[in-house]
């Protein structure tokens, strides 16, 4: 009998069992090398197959041979007879299906003489081939019935995964959907910013009644003291209109927050429960229109007058008037950041208690405030510009948790260095990017919500039963939006982790600090990205303002520059990772660098087993070893190359500030590999603690979110020779299989966001897609 035969061969039982691996993984793939490998070496192992029988199986795996559309159809129709006969059990996989062929096909005792080690190959070869999963099963299972069909039901608990992801605020959580799904809260949309800042600020003064604003604070002065849940209400926030979440930021967050955090027992027991309660609105003036991201270099002054024992706030230039504080047309009172003087000597950035408004509305003798006016999005925040003529304070307003002045009018602080206090200042705000980093997540939420959800109603294009397919059946819209929700998932998560190590007094606050910028920056970017493919994703419909788009985009834009421009929080991630000695980096800025990088750094990296470069076989690729090698590796060798760069340049005896310059790009990317990495171990260590039961799709998340990140810098894994071409072809195959195991359970994974239907007004989800 002749290998090539097509007509007898596959009729035997043995390559008949079989067929359908093969046949699911032509259609739908191409076979790498280490595929091919593994698939020979497992044939040939097969005892109960013959000679002939391996031959022709092998034929079948040969790259430049694929099977012909004639012998395809043979396939088919010798697959068939078994298809209609199978249960919804002996359907559940394709290796399943291989053993009923041969259960029905052999003699009962040749059957039962198979050992067992055949069944084990069968599920290896289905595992080399990317198929063992139920997607691949149900394809089949319909092109042999000559109709397909996808059911929307999750193979995971979705209350379960919710309960997960809500983690342990789960509680908090869920009283805010509640909450949000009140009329009262529904989106409003306002052409006029005068109404549309009314509507918010009733809006704020109602969370304020539910005693969401006091979370933050110690019971003490009126509070709750649950911080994490403080953060889980923005988080839950972000579901909803976004200038309501940042005005309830701006209040309670920002204002609030600086007061608690860089004030002591005096402003806590004044002024906390009046604004926990909203009767004390009051906002944050740190940006100037000549100094945003350099907090340092703030040119308004406060300086201190001894004789009256007052502090004197002044707006030099025009260019030092603050600029976009929110709240700042509502408020009566801000916290104002200026260069303390002191007996003619500047002692750096600190916080002033400055009233702005009197009991009737007016402006404060020396205030001026000008409205910033419309803005790309955030409307109902009202943003605005504030200068001060010489505006008297009592002493008494200084925040002085960190820098005070003396009965004697001498400056005294615990933390003698400048450089420290103002870093430590800062660093007990580092909440807000925390903040800002979930809020980000929760509107990528909602636009894959939509997204995801008008793609499995949605029909296009005739398929092969003469039947419009869904978009979502498509592979290009499974790889448009299916790695979104697993990096929308990633970052929860890390962000999460952050929130738990944040409350921990014990904490290392250099630590969260880096780990707040480098999450922040890659969860807004995320956030951006992900808002304008799933527009894109709903086509014209998603164009329309009635679904949503429109204010998710507009309003989540800014959130890429809110606590800080991300391009200038990875340099000071890079900034830190730079030195083994973070404490005297950000006390001593470049001289630390200098010391550090004077030292002898090696260059030579532990050098990694080179078969990494090649190997393209789906358990390597689908195993977490892999990913926490291939994002060390480039963390650590990004930060390594860093260092030699700057020694380099300093050697050189250009000075350290165009050394950092030259070095810019540079520091970036390595700060993107960090948080990468970070998000990678969070990741990781949050299903391995899941329930059981979800491991499945949520290792498949992990796997398609490692993946997609090492696609996407690919350039510089080829670059570097961690990888050949290869390596990455296969990686890019295995993100297509992903995405298509991932299919069926997209739905669920959505909807396990938790995200009432009552919050996401998008006429596409309630219309008929027939």
């Amino acid at each position: 009998m002749s290998p090539t035969s097509t007509h007898i061969i596959p009729q035997s039982p043995g390559v008949l069992s079989l067929l359908p691996m093969f046949y699911i993984g032509w259609a739908d793939s191409v076979l790498s090398p280490s595929e091919i490998k593994l698939i020979h070496k497992k044939i040939d192992g097969l005892d109960h197959l013959s000679k002939e029988e391996k031959k022709y199986l092998i034929r079948w795996t040969d790259p430049k041979n694929p099977p012909s559309e004639t012998v395809f159809k043979e396939w088919v129709h010798a697959l068939q007879n078994f298809s209609n006969t199978l249960n919804d059990e002996q359907r559940k996989s394709i290796s399943s299906f291989c053993y009923q062929i041969l259960a029905s096909t052999m003699k009962k005792k040749d059957f039962e003489s198979i050992e067992p080690g055949v069944f084990l190959a069968i599920k290896e070869i289905e595992s080399a081939l990317g198929i063992d999963n139920p997607l691949s099963a149900r394809l089949l299972m319909g092109r042999m019935s000559g109709k397909i069909t996808l059911s929307e039901e999750a193979s995971f608990d979705v209350n379960q995964m919710r309960k997960e992801l809500d983690g342990k605020y789960m509680d908090t959580k869920e009283r805010m959907r509640t909450l949000l799904q009140d009329p009262y809260f529904e989106r409003v949309h306002y052409t006029d910013k005068e109404q549309y800042r009314l509507h918010i600020l009733s809006r704020l003064k109602a969370l304020a009644k539910q005693g969401l604003g006091a979370y933050a604070f110690p019971e003490k002065y009126g509070g709750a003291g649950k911080t994490g849940d403080h953060i889980a209400v923005f988080e839950m926030l972000g579901f909803g209109d976004l200038s309501l979440a940042i005005k309830f930021g701006v209040q309670f967050g920002l204002f609030g927050g600086s007061i608690f955090q860089l004030g002591t027992f005096y402003h806590h027991n004044l002024y906390i429960e009046p604004l926990c309660k909203g009767d004390l609105l009051g906002c944050f003036a740190m940006t100037e229109t000549g100094h945003g991201s350099d907090v340092r270099g703030l040119r308004t002054t406060a300086t201190y007058n001894a004789g009256q024992k007052t502090i004197v706030i002044h707006t030099p230039y025009e260019s030092a008037g603050k600029e976009y504080i929110g709240n700042a047309l509502h408020a009566s009172m801000a916290v104002v950041f200026a260069q303390l003087i002191v007996e003619k000597r500047s002692h750096g950035v600190h916080a002033i208690l400055v009233p702005l408004r009197d009991g009737k509305g007016n402006l404060m003798p020396g205030v001026r405030v000008e409205d910033n006016g419309y803005k790309m999005g955030l409307n109902g925040v009202d943003n605005g510009k504030i200068w001060f003529d010489h505006v008297e304070v009592p002493k008494a307003n200084l925040l002085n948790a960190f820098g005070d002045i003396d009965d004697e009018g001498k400056y005294i602080s615990r933390i003698e260095n400048p450089g420290k206090r103002f870093f430590t200042m800062l660093g007990a705000l580092v909440g807000g990017r925390i903040s800002v980093g979930l809020a980000a997540v929760s509107v990528s939420k909602s636009a894959l919500n939509i997204a995801v959800n008008y793609s499995i109603k949605r029909r296009q294009f005739e398929g092969k039963e003469d039947e419009d397919m869904l978009i979502m059946d498509y592979p290009t819209h499974q790889r448009r939006l299916i790695p979104l929700v697993a990096k929308t998932v990633a970052y929860h998560v890390s962000l999460s982790r952050l929130v738990d190590n944040f409350i921990k007094p014990e904490s290392d606050r250099r630590d969260i600090e880096t780990q707040a910028a480098a999450l922040k920056a890659l969860a807004t970017w995320h956030n951006t990205r992900t808002v304008q493919d799933c527009r894109e994703a709903c086509g014209g419909k998603g164009y329309l303002h009635e679904n949503l788009f429109a204010d998710l985009k507009a309003d989540s834009d800014v959130f890429t520059t809110f606590e800080g421009d991300n391009i200038v929080l990875f340099q000071l991630v890079a900034r830190s990772l730079l030195t083994e000695f973070k404490q005297s980096f950000h006390e001593e800025g470049f001289r630390a660098v200098i010391r550090y990088l004077g030292k002898r750094i090696s260059h030579t990296v532990a050098e990694y087993n080179p078969i990494y470069s090649r190997m393209t076989s789906s358990e390597h690729l689908l195993d977490k070893k892999f990913y926490q090698h291939a994002f060390k590796y480039r963390e650590k060798k990004l930060l390594i190359s860093l260092s030699a760069r700057m020694r380099d340049y300093l050697k050189k005896r250009l000075h350290p500030h165009d050394a950092f310059l030259k070095c810019q790009v540079h520091l970036v990317d390595t700060a993107r590999a960090y948080g990468d990495n970070l998000v990678l171990k969070d990741f990781i260590s949050f299903v391995d603690s899941a329930e059981p039961s979800l491991h499945p799709v949520l290792n498949r998340l992990l796997s398609l979110y490692a993946l997609t990140v090492i696609e996407e810098e690919k350039g510089w894994f080829l670059e570097t020779g961690y990888m050949e071409g290869s390596k990455t072809k296969a990686i890019r195959r295995m993100v297509t299989k992903l995405c298509a195991e991932l299919r069926p359970d997209v739905k669920g994974l959505v909807d396990s966001f938790g995200i009432p239907p009552q919050m996401v007004h998008a006429e596409i989800l309630r219309s008929d897609m027939k």
